[in-house]
């Protein structure tokens, strides 16, 4: 697959523009307040167990973050569940030139899998979020493998911290990053969260390795606004503090089993 754009709202025909899908960052969005109508979709790529010898190159699974239709490109809030979703496969799998973005729960997820190799990836988060935090509008779906944001949001020290994840990985094995940017600009539509200098607090985490693992490389890590860039069954192992590298924080290698 070459060259593919998968875009969730944003143009004409949608129903899924500024006229539909205004953001409200000033109004604390409860499940009361979710617009159902800006619910645009469940998942935007899911590989199946079926799956073997799959190549994607330059390929971008978009949720429109603002109105294409628009000269200003004003930003639009539209909720879409599951970036690309990949379970187990007999491989082998190639995503090289990959991006995806703007997904609820994640961006990224990889579940049981094994023989996968990534090649520049990228990442942005929601950028309404926390505002609803990542466990709305979607339930968690055992049978997918969801996070269940409910409890991992919980051990926050306030709601405002919860957001989905860049790239998660589980019980998976030999799975090869090669440049991977996972980004997280905005904090409620607010970028100060990700200047340079302030912290990187946009959000608690980015990116998270679960349960058994082997042979799971990640070659030169950046990511931005992440006050953990990496977490293993939820915990810290390094903070952005310890890796700043200009705009971006950057480690070379992390490796797994």
């Amino acid at each position: 697959m070459w060259d593919v754009h998968a875009r969730i709202g944003g143009f004409a025909g949608s129903n899924l523009q500024l006229a539909n899908c205004p953001t409200t960052p000033k109004i604390t969005v409860t499940p009361g307040l979710i617009n159902n109508a800006c619910i645009a979709a469940f998942m935007t790529m899911h590989i199946t167990p079926s799956a073997s010898n799959l190549y994607l190159e330059n390929v971008w699974l978009w949720t429109a973050d603002h109105d294409v239709e628009d000269p200003a490109l004003t930003q639009i809030t539209i909720y879409n569940g599951r970036g690309l979703y990949v379970e187990p496969t007999s491989g082998p799998i190639w995503l090289v030139g990959t991006a995806v973005e703007h997904h609820t729960l994640y961006q990224y997820q990889f579940a049981n899998t094994q023989a996968v190799y990534m090649g520049q990836i990228q990442t942005e988060t929601a950028y309404y979020q926390p505002n609803p935090p990542a466990y709305l509008p979607f339930p968690a779906v055992p049978s997918i493998h969801d996070p269940d944001y409910t409890a991992i949001c919980s051990n926050s020290t306030t709601a405002t911290h919860c957001d989905g994840y860049g790239l998660r990985i589980l019980n998976s094995s030999s799975i090869l990053t090669y440049g991977a940017g996972l980004y997280s600009f905005f904090n409620n539509y607010n970028t100060s969260c990700s200047d340079q200098g302030n912290g990187e607090t946009c959000q608690p985490r980015i990116l998270s390795l679960e349960g058994t693992l082997s042979n799971i490389d990640i070659y030169n890590l950046n990511t931005v606004g992440a006050t953990s860039m990496i977490n293993r069954d939820g915990v810290s192992l390094a903070s952005f503090a310890d890796n700043v590298s200009g705009f971006e924080d950057t480690i070379a290698l992390i490796r797994t089993g």
